[in-house]
């Protein structure tokens, strides 16, 4: 008995320990979670310190997709988020605390909205965040609590119509029993504790075993922090929050049941505040199985709700995230934006615009109501200007922030064809990649909507008669269409074949004998110099071929041909 005592001793003594140790752990977490909060906001994020994998934020955007959740938007399509970059436009934005935050934040960049009044929403609540510093601590910590989900895929439990698998509840439940059997056997015998060493191995194995097998188990129980995130943030009664977001006040009532079910103790507890249960004791007790099995079917029920708690939460964490990059901008503006009825009200107009990721940017002013043909030499800043119009377009329309003094538009539907590459995989070369580029902005063209699109060397990939005679053609439809086209060219050509229908504008640079700089300013009309061949003495070419290559450009100039 003696011996028994001293076991059940030493045992007492690691769980102690255990938990002083977990209680120590999360008092350092919460202090640095509050640092963190308070140090982090409203400045610039170093981009290239993120470690972020986006094929985890994009889930939930992507799995909307698939479930053809709309929400009165267009989608900014692969196409159009590479060409811009955008992932890094997202990651500079990205002072979430959560991942269901920065999921929403992802999707809010990824559709294009048409409603004043969700825009306007959206941008009250950022203006608040902005202003009320003590209501945007205590939802930050809130959220930070919540914090991040070790599944790679958090949302999919939420459109997924089965997750296959017959029910295991009653196993895990008999096998959550037997380590705590085992040790009140030790009593009778001392040889109860081989026993209860073995169910207790056994239990770990399996729990590690179906995690490897089962990705939902993490996306429940951070599903259920969700619920109680929402719960907490309702509790604070933010009536600007209860105003302009949806109202999940009967969602929360709906699933009340999940989140008793799943949790398996008061969910104010001091235990599941402070999260004490540790990994060892999941895995011991097999709960979060248990938890997976006992909710599975009851999710799949409640999706519609828990689809909407989860947009609360993150649209909640996405916003304060919005409020937290506009701090960190130089300036910005809010974006005056119009439904045009027919093509000669579209218009676009700016001051003082520049591009959020470039450091010390030069910015540009413009007003466009035609479609516009931008020339200039190599450097000069052509492509970066049609870049930071679209990306200011498209956080235009859905944070309702622009990197302008002035910014204002018909709302548009917005694509690009500019950092194309040859598609291996399904051997295409690059100009049919380009075609096919071009082609899906064309079909996008209609009448309720403008577009407005962005278009970098058009058909590079092809020879330079047959360049220009399809270029100018595609763009002269292009601008005679419900768009406004933006276009960098080196072809010079296009500026007179195109003159009725393209406005020009071209960038300039200073070329002295050793040296070439840029203002990367805008300017009307056609460019009328190169610097190309110049390019090539700055960067050690030998004097001759320089030579040479002038001069065989001055005769083409002269004559017309090539010789």
């Amino acid at each position: 008995m003696k011996e028994i005592i001293e076991i059940l001793i030493g045992i007492g003594c690691v769980f102690l320990v255990g938990f002083l140790i977990s209680l120590y752990n999360n008092m350092v977490r919460l202090k640095n979670l509050k640092k963190k909060i308070i140090e982090g906001y409203g400045q610039q994020i170093d981009i290239d310190e993120l470690d972020i994998k986006m094929n985890r934020v994009s889930s939930y955007y992507e799995n909307k997709c698939n479930a053809k959740i709309i929400e009165g938007s267009t989608i900014v399509d692969d196409i159009t988020w590479t060409d811009l970059n955008m992932d890094e436009v997202f990651k500079k934005i990205n002072n979430t605390q959560s991942t269901v935050g920065q999921e929403k934040l992802y999707d809010m960049l990824r559709r294009s909205l048409y409603d004043d009044d969700k825009l306007k929403n959206r941008d009250r609540l950022i203006s608040y965040f902005k202003e009320n510093e003590s209501d945007r601590f205590n939802l930050q910590y809130i959220l930070g609590k919540l914090g991040y989900s070790k599944e790679i895929y958090t949302s999919n439990c939420l459109f997924n119509e089965d997750f296959n698998g017959k029910n295991k509840l009653l196993k895990y439940k008999i096998l959550s029993k037997l380590p705590v059997i085992s040790l009140i056997l030790i009593f009778l015998n001392k040889f109860f504790v081989l026993p209860m060493i073995g169910f207790a191995c056994l239990n770990i194995y399996i729990s590690l075993n179906e995690r490897r097998k089962n990705y939902s188990t993490e996306g429940f129980t951070y599903l259920i922090k969700v619920i109680n995130t929402a719960k907490k943030i309702k509790s604070l009664n933010i009536n600007v929050i209860n105003e302009n977001l949806y109202d999940i006040s009967e969602d929360l009532k709906k699933v009340k049941k999940i989140r008793r079910k799943s949790i398996g103790s008061d969910p104010n507890s001091l235990i599941s505040e402070i999260n004490i249960l540790s990994e060892y004791a999941n895995m011991l007790f097999l709960s979060e199985l248990i938890t997976y099995e006992k909710i599975k079917k009851t999710i799949i029920k409640n999706k519609e709700y828990l689809i909407n708690i989860y947009e609360f939460v993150g649209s909640i964490d996405a916003l304060i995230a919005v409020a937290s990059f506009r701090e960190s901008l130089d300036y910005f503006t809010k974006p005056v934006l119009n439904k045009s009825i027919d093509k000669e009200e579209t218009h676009l107009e700016f001051r003082e615009m520049y591009h959020p990721l470039i450091v010390n940017p030069v910015a540009n002013c413009g007003s466009f109501e035609k479609s516009v043909l931008i020339t200039g030499s190599n450097a000069s800043g052509k492509s970066t200007f049609i870049k930071t119009i679209a990306i200011n377009a498209v956080l235009a329309q859905s944070i309702y922030t622009c990197c302008a003094k002035e910014y204002a538009s018909s709302y548009f539907k917005i694509y690009t064809s500019m950092a194309l590459k040859d598609n291996v995989l399904s051997n295409e070369s690059y100009y049919i990649v380009e075609i096919k580029s071009l082609k899906r902005i064309l079909d996008s063209v209609d009448d309720s909507i403008p577009s407005l699109c962005f278009v970098d060397e058009i058909l590079r990939g092809t020879n330079t008669i047959e360049r220009i005679a399809s270029s100018s053609e595609v763009l002269k439809s292009l601008s005679e269409d419900n768009c406004i086209c933006f276009a960098a060219t080196h072809d010079i050509e296009l500026t007179y074949l195109l003159e009725d229908k393209f406005d020009n504008y071209h960038f300039e640079e200073n070329i002295t004998d050793n040296d070439i700089r840029f203002d990367y300013k805008l300017y009307k009309g056609r460019a009328e110099s190169r610097n190309a061949i110049k390019l090539l003495s700055f960067m050690g070419y030998s004097d001759e071929i320089v030579k040479r290559a002038q001069e065989r450009a001055e005769k083409f100039v002269c004559k017309g041909k090539w010789q």
